[in-house]
């Protein structure tokens, strides 16, 4: 049925897996689709997982094969789907981090229900105080939206080792910063150049809570860094805190 020896796309490696009639045309349709995520310059743990994912024992019984790699295809094909369900899910990443607000507004401004266990003098207590309690946070607000998030996870760049604050899938990082009394909008800017090169995702979110509000132009801030790579997608989330 095919005959080239790449894939034009994800769909086309799930159509060749499911046609997949033994181990041999199997391994090399694996190989195809790996082919594929490093073309597509995605991350090496996205690719291994598949090797991971498509592994099954061979046995001396040619049906309990068979059923190994049948059940091989379907974690390998429930992958791909995961991988292009991608763009619904950065849609909904942003939506949520520029909402952020709404979050911290129907947590702590709501008065509980007079026989709730929680009170309002327990969520008084809930403030944003350093870096630290952003990503703790952000982690329970994704985490029922996105069951794959991971908190402080190292990565090694090849140089040296950088930690993201969070990371969604194989693809998507956010990282938290925190404006701080002594740091300018410069030096801000100079930590978001220096991260959005060693992080290797190819979406990188970075979420500003300016709470001493460095950033003079919050749109002009946004666009000049957004459009600083083109290998890369850069957001950029701005919060700066109100008081009425």
């Amino acid at each position: 049925m095919f005959t080239n020896g790449y894939l034009e796309s994800f769909v086309d490696g799930i159509q060749r897996i499911k046609n997949s009639q033994d181990d041999r045309e199997f391994q090399r349709n694996v190989n195809l689709i790996s082919d594929y995520m490093k073309k597509q310059q995605m991350s090496l743990e996205c690719w291994q997982r598949l090797d991971r994912l498509s592994f099954y024992e061979i046995c001396e019984s040619e049906s309990e094969t068979k059923e190994n790699r049948e059940l091989a295809k379907d974690r390998v094909i429930d992958y791909i789907r995961t991988l292009m369900q991608g763009d619904d899910v950065i849609l909904l990443i942003e939506d949520i981090l520029e909402n952020f607000y709404m979050f911290l507004e129907a947590l702590k401004e709501r008065t509980p229900h007079k026989t709730a266990g929680i009170k309002k003098e327990i969520l008084d207590q809930i403030n944003i105080k350093n870096e630290y309690d952003i990503p703790f946070l952000l982690y329970a607000y994704l985490k029922p939206l996105c069951k794959e998030i991971r908190q402080e996870v190292n990565q090694d760049t090849g140089n040296e080792t950088v930690r993201a604050d969070l990371l969604i899938g194989e693809n998507v990082c956010i990282e938290v910063k925190y404006s701080r009394a002594n740091m300018t909008e410069k030096s801000l800017g100079e930590e978001i150049k220096a991260d959005m090169v060693h992080y290797k995702q190819k979406e990188i979110y970075f979420f500003i809570y300016d709470k001493n509000k460095i950033i003079k132009n919050m749109e002009s801030f946004k666009n000049a860094y957004e459009s600083m790579l083109n290998e890369k997608k850069i957001h950029i989330i701005i919060h700066q805190p109100k008081y009425l």
